[in-house]
């Protein structure tokens, strides 16, 4: 199986642009923000952006007497001959009065600004230096997720906290704060926070992997990886957006507690994550001794040990297919089918585990098995309201029949 873990390169392509090794940090002994908190604080700084083509979010960034300056991503807004309400916090629905798109080109930053006007009192977000987000640092991503069956204005708002796993130099589209954590359809735009509730990036990518079967079908591998558009990079676009900086709130100074220290892991925790990062940077057989490590604590996320095991076997098998096995190899792991089916065993309703194991077993040419999981994942992704992956498996089913 060839599998490439990003939307738009493979993993080892990635490394030449990505930090080769992992950020060691000492954590600081202040006390951040509690994740409630940080949600109190997002909730009146983030509106939904609905239209006639999908959902998205945004954050108010800039008021000037009653008109508000929303930013957001520019794929949620990209159609300009398309009409986009902002619906509030407060449940208030505003026409947009003008949308600038800062992407004029397929590789800009996937950047949009969007104002409204309301005589309603809305705070501002606190922008915060992005370039401070490094790996192992805490983040929230907050958005209008469309799940549940409840889509456009019906959307209720979610905080979903992660750590960055890498901070490549140079992504298509300025997607270059990546980072673990669930989101879902309808987040699109939504701001992501630090430890300190300021806003460090502008959520756009749920992302997947692509993998190609012995076969040569190609499918996607569903990784829990993110990325983000970093706030630095929409400052550098200030003066396309129309903006002067003396608009925005800043404050870059540095976070009260510091970033996951990874130099000496003692938990199970500390394992993991240091796993992820090593998984998001390619490093799949350090990634997975690292998970086994934190196995051995047996935490309460061990689901998403087995699944990212299963990820990280996918990725070995497509380095294997290409190079050929990696030599006296001393880190035991079990294949990428038992590791998805380890993960159900723990967690029954894991949708993308079920959906990964139907491709490892589209490559063990196992269609029956393959079919079965395409449609339990399909199954699931409807109760959850993921549209856009129940539509994805059923697709797969479809060509297999």
């Amino acid at each position: 199986m060839n599998v490439n873990f990003s939307r738009y390169d493979t993993l080892t392509t990635l490394l030449a642009g990505t930090t080769a090794a992992l950020t060691i940090v000492i954590s600081q002994s202040a006390i951040a923000k509690t994740p409630q908190e940080v949600a109190s604080i997002a909730g009146p700084l983030t509106v939904q952006i609905n239209s006639s083509l999908g959902d998205g979010s945004g954050v108010i960034i800039a008021k000037t007497g009653k008109t508000y300056t929303v930013l957001t991503v520019n794929h949620v807004v990209e159609k300009a001959d398309v009409k986009y309400t902002v619906r509030t916090s407060k449940g208030k629905n505003y026409q947009a009065t003008s949308v600038t798109r800062l992407q004029t080109a397929e590789k800009d930053p996937d950047l949009a600004v969007v104002k409204f006007e309301s005589p309603e009192e809305y705070p501002v977000a606190t922008i915060a230096d992005s370039d401070q987000a490094v790996i192992g640092t805490q983040i929230f991503v907050y958005g209008y997720p469309a799940t549940g069956g409840l889509f456009g204005a019906e959307r209720e708002p979610e905080l979903s906290p992660g750590l960055v796993t890498s901070r490549p130099r140079n992504r298509p589209q300025g997607y270059t704060l990546r980072y673990q954590a669930v989101t879902w359809s309808g987040m699109s735009g939504g701001p992501v926070f630090d430890s300190e509730g300021r806003v460090i990036g502008l959520h756009g990518q749920g992302e997947f992997g692509f993998a190609q079967t012995s076969s040569g079908e190609v499918a996607p591998i569903k990784t829990g990886f993110n990325a983000a558009v970093p706030i630095n990079t929409f400052i550098a676009k200030l003066v396309a957006a129309g903006i002067n900086k003396s608009e925005l709130k800043v404050d870059n100074t540095p976070a009260t507690s510091g970033p996951v220290s990874t130099a000496n892991p003692q938990d199970a925790q500390a394992y993991y994550f240091r796993g992820l990062s090593l998984l998001d940077q390619g490093d799949a057989w350090e990634a997975i001794a690292d998970f086994n490590r934190a196995l051995a604590f047996k935490p309460k996320y061990t689901p998403e040990l087995y699944f990212n095991i299963g990820n990280a076997r996918t990725f070995i098998a497509s380095l294997e297919t290409t190079r050929g096995p990696r030599p006296n190899s001393a880190i035991s792991a079990i294949s990428a089918i038992e590791a998805y089916t380890r993960a159900l065993e723990a967690n029954p309703g894991f949708a993308d585990a079920y959906y990964n194991r139907a491709l490892a077993y589209l490559d063990n040419k196992d269609q029956p098995q393959a079919i079965a999981d395409f449609q339990k994942a399909a199954e699931l992704y409807k109760q959850g309201g993921r549209t856009s992956a129940y539509q994805d498996a059923l697709n797969r089913i479809k060509q297999l029949q």
